[in-house]
C-alpha cells in the first residue's frame, strides 16, 4: 500500500493501542463467560461468534500497531 495511507493510520497509532488493549479485556470476558456460562446451545454459539470477531480484529490490530511501530512502509 502507498505509503499516504499509513502515514494516514500511524497517525492514530495510540487509538489503535487503545483499542487493542479493550480488545484484550474483552478476549478475557469472553474466556471467562465460555467456562462460567450455563451450557446452553444458542450461548454458546453467540460466544463462538464473539471470539471470532475479537480475534480477527486483534490481529488486524495487532498488524496495525507492528507496522506503524517499525515504521516498515
Amino acid at each position: 500500500m502507498s505509503n499516504r495511507f499509513w502515514e494516514i493510520v500511524c497517525a492514530g497509532a495510540p487509538l489503535w493501542g487503545i483499542l487493542f488493549g479493550l480488545n484484550v479485556v474483552l478476549l478475557v470476558f469472553i474466556g471467562l463467560s465460555l467456562f462460567l456460562a450455563t451450557p446452553e446451545p444458542g450461548t454458546s454459539h453467540i460466544m463462538v461468534i464473539n471470539l471470532v470477531l475479537v480475534v480477527g480484529f486483534l490481529a488486524v490490530l495487532g498488524f496495525t500497531l507492528r507496522k506503524c511501530r517499525t515504521a516498515e512502509y
